[in-house]
């Protein structure tokens, strides 16, 4: 039946108190659908139209552009970002040459809340408008060999934020180097408290996260070990924070003079010795420090090219060398005969999963650790550049250990 003005209804009004209650209560679903997409406010006119983000636009060149504000469907999310890290791989990526993999938008270390949800998104992933998270690295298709086995960072597809996708690849807020950040439907998101400080809360992640997989899960560091770890930088210090909760009675932390700071913040998270490598034979005292058994697991974290070969040496026979240092392309001098002699295991590692970003929200909601004095320097937006530069040791700062951007 259609309705139009009163006076040219055909029915009577008793009977057009069904269809009017229809109306309203259709009406009133349909604000509440439309809420499922407002932001945590519940005001539309708090969102704005436009979206800014710094954008590397070829080898280390970045610009501030302006982007549309992304329509949000059923199964996906939208991200004001709270805090984003500079990555130690931002750099690297800074510096790429292929034109092809430009333009994009750095940032995977990250924490925001969700201001607009899809109702098939918000089954998935078990938030609501409003709620502070964290979202992983990478997430993949979802669909192929190694997604369907949990092992998405291997995705052909390499789908997720920082740098995997083109800023040209619509909805274009693919990094946290923005003010606001799309969420796919694959989209791997983690709630977090919002009593856990905005530095610690983005270190989890890419950060503790990746310390745990890399330490305990594929380290495999247990109760009693001697962990000896290469490099007191950000990722150093969360492994040294999970070589700690795994039970490591004795954490060794090897840097340069330069790092006299990071050995301070490093007892704080479990380290029981620090080697300044240009005070001390790294290796005498590793062995006088044992003795002379030597490291069960060395964890090779420094992304200088001589770190491995030392790695190598502080391994005890059947011990385990951890390598999360990408050098690049840079080629290393070793001795390989060192690995089948000793029987030394060498592990590869790259980001984290699921199950150790699970473990590492735990951690970090206890606060038995000050995550949040890893990170030492905040830039806004406009200084990404001067932020991925000083992380890349380009520009040096006092007390530097991790930037943060804070892009609102």
């Amino acid at each position: 039946m259609s309705v139009g003005h009163a006076g040219n209804c055909r029915c009577r009004a008793s009977e057009l108190r069904p269809l009017i209650s229809l109306i309203l209560m259709m009406g009133m679903m349909n604000r509440r659908y439309q809420g499922n997409h407002m932001n945590h406010k519940n005001q539309w006119s708090n969102v704005p139209n436009k979206v800014y983000a710094a954008v590397v636009v070829g080898t280390q060149t970045m610009e501030i552009q302006a982007f549309d504000l992304p329509v949000i469907g059923e199964d996906e999310g939208l991200l004001k970002v709270e805090l984003c890290g500079v990555c130690g791989s931002d750099p690297r990526i800074y510096r790429w040459t292929d034109p092809k993999r430009f333009p994009l938008i750095m940032g995977h270390e990250l924490v925001g809340h969700i201001e607009r949800l899809g109702r098939q998104a918000a089954q998935r992933w078990g938030v609501r408008v409003g709620d502070r998270v964290i979202v992983e690295h990478l997430f993949g298709c979802g669909h192929c060999r190694w997604c369907l086995v949990g092992e998405y960072r291997f995705c052909k597809e390499r789908q997720g934020y920082g740098g995997t996708t083109s800023s040209n690849v619509p909805p274009h807020l693919w990094g946290a180097y923005s003010q606001y950040m799309y969420l796919a439907p694959n989209s791997r998101v983690h709630r977090i408290s919002e009593d856990v400080p905005a530095e610690a809360a983005a270190m989890t992640c890419a950060n503790i996260g990746n310390g745990l997989r890399w330490v305990r899960t594929k380290g495999g560091v247990t109760i009693g070990d001697t962990v000896v770890v290469l490099g007191p930088g950000g990722q150093g210090l969360a492994a040294i924070l999970a070589a700690h909760e795994a039970g490591a009675s004795a954490i060794i932390a090897v840097g340069l003079a330069q790092d006299e700071h990071r050995f301070e913040v490093s007892k704080l998270f479990g380290a029981t010795h620090a080697i300044n490598l240009e005070q001390a034979d790294p290796l005498e005292t590793v062995l006088e420090l044992t003795d002379g058994l030597l490291a069960d697991v060395v964890v090779d974290l420094t992304g200088a090219t001589a770190s491995f070969p030392l790695a190598l040496d502080l391994a005890r026979p059947m011990g385990t060398v951890v390598v999360g240092s990408n050098t690049g392309l840079q080629e290393v001098t070793i001795v390989p005969s060192k690995i089948p002699l000793k029987e030394i295991r060498v592990q590869g590692v790259n980001t984290h999963d699921t199950p150790a970003v699970r473990a590492a929200i735990k951690i970090v909601e206890s606060r038995r650790y000050p995550i949040e004095k890893m990170v030492t320097h905040h830039f806004s937006l406009a200084e990404a550049d001067k932020a991925v530069r000083v992380a890349g040791g380009e520009i040096q700062l006092d007390g530097f250990i991790k930037g943060v951007i804070v892009p609102n």
